[in-house]
């Protein structure tokens, strides 16, 4: 049986778990969240899938610039 699941929408109901756990988690660049949920659902029996409307529509939420400046701010931070 076939099953399919959409792998950015796991890894927001991950994050908010663990803020709900008081975590704080944080991108990391090997493996990427991306890679490591397609590599998680997989192990499960479950095809990792891209809503590519969605990506789109959150990409756009943001500039490059503000991600560039976020990304600045995280490196000043350590």
């Amino acid at each position: 049986m076939y099953q399919s699941y959409d792998r950015d929408r796991l890894i927001e109901q991950v994050r908010e778990l663990l803020r709900q756990e008081g975590l704080e988690p944080t991108n990391q660049t090997d493996p990427s969240p991306e890679r490591a949920a397609t590599l998680m659902l997989r192990s499960l029996g479950v095809e990792a899938f891209v809503d590519h409307v969605a990506s789109l529509k959150r990409s756009m939420d943001h500039t490059w610039e503000d991600e560039d400046d976020a990304r600045a701010e995280r490196r000043n931070e350590r």
